[in-house]
C-alpha cells in the first residue's frame, strides 16, 4: 500500500517538475539543445515511468501484509513521513541556502535515516555526490545550479 502511494505522490511530483521544466525557454543562445529544461524535463519522465512501472507491479502481486509486525510498520511510516519533510524542506529551502551544502545536508540526513551507516563515512559520500552533481551540471551541462 506504501509503494502505491509513494509511487502516486512521486509521479504527481514528477509531473509537477514537467510543467515546471517545460515552461522554460527552450531556446537559448547555445542553441535548443543548451535549453535549460531539458535535464529536468528528462529526469521528471524518468521519475514518472519508474513510478508507473512500480505501481503497476505493485497491483499485479499481492502483498502478505500480515507478515509484518505493527511495530515494523509503524517504524517504515515514520521513516516515510520523514523522508517526506526532508524532501519538502529541501526543494523549500533550495536557491536560499548554497546548493552544495544544502544537497551535501540533505543527502547525509536521508542515508542516515535509511542506510544507518557510520555518519563521517556517510556524510564524506553526500559531499563527493554532490560536487559530481555541480560539476556536471554547472560544468558539462553548462546550468548554474542555485
Amino acid at each position: 500500500m506504501k509503494d502505491r502511494i509513494s509511487a502516486s505522490v512521486f509521479i504527481f511530483l514528477g509531473i509537477f517538475f514537467l510543467i515546471g521544466a517545460l515552461k522554460m525557454p527552450r531556446i537559448t543562445e547555445y542553441g535548443k539543445y543548451g535549453a535549460p529544461g531539458i535535464v529536468p524535463a528528462f529526469f521528471s519522465i524518468m521519475v514518472i515511468l519508474l513510478c508507473f512501472f512500480m505501481l503497476v507491479r505493485k497491483q499485479k502481486v499481492s502483498p502478505d501484509i500480515s507478515s509484518k509486525s505493527a511495530e515494523v510498520k509503524r517504524a517504515e511510516n515514520r521513516r516515510l513521513l520523514l523522508a517526506s519533510a526532508m524532501f519538502l524542506a529541501y526543494v523549500f529551502l533550495l536557491g536560499k541556502i548554497n546548493f552544495v551544502v544544502l544537497t551535501s545536508i540533505f543527502l547525509s540526513a536521508a542515508s542516515m535515516v535509511f542506510l544507518r551507516k557510520r555518519f563521517v563515512l556517510t556524510a564524506a559520500v553526500s559531499l563527493a555526490v554532490t560536487l559530481g552533481i555541480y560539476y556536471l551540471f554547472s560544468r558539462v551541462f553548462l546550468l548554474p545550479l542555485p
